[in-house]
């Protein structure tokens, strides 16, 4: 059998990537996700809109295979390459348009057919609306916790890749930016390297037990605030991030967590998060719905009879989201073991003075060096705990001490 030519192998690759062309246009009319080529190191131009009001774009997506190091004890390393998410907050204020469903056509006298519409679902769904936010949060947030918490089920799969992402952009339209210069991301389940720091040496793993160490390590650096029409600035040039827990057979998520934040070198400009945040408020503050303008803006006598009628629906809702908060708030009290903040510089610049023609502007500048803060979780059976609290509380210590930098 003939070897084949080089000009064969060039007509074939030229083929595929053709193909390649046909195969993204199937894959953005099925999902939406938008592909534009194949480059050397992976795909290139990722763009997709998960949701009205947001939009992800993604320059390049690659990947490298790698033996396992000491320093990056991964088998693969999954890069992102300027990662921009888009936020509209207007609309994703907006209600989303829904089609309308259309019922029999009826015939009048003059032979011509009128559709009515259907509108059942969209009064269904007003309905849902009224229920309180403050309650969807909860809801929402305990959701999420369930899903971290079966993520953990991967974690022989999740431990073999780690993410490295390269200048991600987050903005918001008409108020400002936050760019991240580098991300990394990676899960460790190795025993003697785990549980080499004291602030993970609470709990061994016991022989006896189908357990298992794994620890979760994020590090951030050169981080840039940007406000709409002002030059960017770094509020922070390093963070790192240690979540460290017991992996059981039988439980999902992590057990006895300890949970370590370091911080570099921190700046928060006052005047510039201020009115970012007034804008973002600018934008959120749209127009009271015609159904709900008269108990926002009049309140009448019947009002005032519904309400008395109704007397305890605000001691029901004022009653429900304390207890919503108080048993998200106390599971994950639970599962944390141990918190550790540092931060090895910390300042605030605040204008107090505009400037004029005549002086110069005058600001107000607040630092602090080597701050920490330690919170541990008594033992339910010590003196300490006793003398304060019953055995079925959970209460931890915390200590305020100089650290050393991150």
């Amino acid at each position: 059998m003939p070897l084949p030519t080089p000009t064969f192998v060039a007509g074939l690759l030229l083929l595929l990537y053709l193909l390649s062309f046909i195969v993204f246009a199937f894959i953005r009319v099925v999902t939406g996700v938008s592909i534009q080529r194949i480059g050397f190191s992976g795909l290139r131009r990722i763009a997709f809109t998960p949701k009205d009001g947001i939009r992800i774009e993604v320059r390049g997506i690659g990947f490298t295979v790698h033996r396992p190091t000491f320093a990056q004890p991964t088998w693969l390393s999954l890069y992102l390459t300027e990662v921009k998410v888009t936020v509209d907050v207007k609309r994703l204020r907006e209600k989303p348009r829904k089609k309308k469903a259309w019922a029999h056509w009826g015939n009048t006298k003059s032979g011509k057919s009128t559709p009515e519409v259907v509108v059942e679902e969209d009064e269904q769904e007003d309905c849902e609306e009224e229920e309180p936010p403050r309650s969807r949060t909860w809801e929402r947030l305990t959701n999420a916790k369930e899903k971290i918490k079966r993520l953990h089920r991967k974690v022989k799969w999740i431990r073999l890749v780690d993410l490295i992402a390269s200048s991600t952009t987050l903005v918001v339209k008409d108020v400002g930016s936050l760019q991240v210069g580098s991300f990394y991301m990676n899960v460790d389940t190795r025993r003697k390297t785990v549980d080499r720091s004291r602030l993970f040496n609470h709990h061994k793993p016991s022989p006896n037990k189908e357990q298992r160490p794994a620890e979760w390590l994020f590090t951030l650096r050169s981080v840039l605030f940007t406000p709409e029409g002002k030059d960017s600035i770094e509020i922070l040039d390093h963070c790192t991030l240690n979540v460290h827990g017991m992996l059981y057979k039988e439980l999902d998520g992590l057990r006895d967590a300890s949970i370590a934040l370091k911080l570099g070198r921190l700046s928060i400009p006052y005047d510039d998060v201020k009115i970012c945040l007034d804008r973002a408020k600018d934008c959120t503050a749209t127009s009271p719905r015609p159904g709900h303008t008269r108990s926002q803006s009049h309140v009448s006598f019947d009002d005032l009879l519904d309400e008395l009628d109704h007397s305890g629906s605000r001691e029901e809702s004022i009653i429900r989201t304390v207890s919503d908060s108080k048993e998200f708030a106390s599971s994950i009290l639970r599962g944390i073991q141990e918190f550790q903040f540092a931060v090895s510089f910390l300042g605030v610049t605040k204008q107090i003075q505009t400037s004029n023609d005549s002086n110069p502007a005058i600001y107000l500048n607040i630092s602090m060096k080597e701050v920490g803060m330690d919170l541990l979780r008594l033992d339910p059976r010590s003196p300490a705990h006793l003398m304060y609290f019953s055995p079925n509380d959970i209460a931890h210590q915390g200590s305020s001490q100089p650290f050393p930098s991150p």
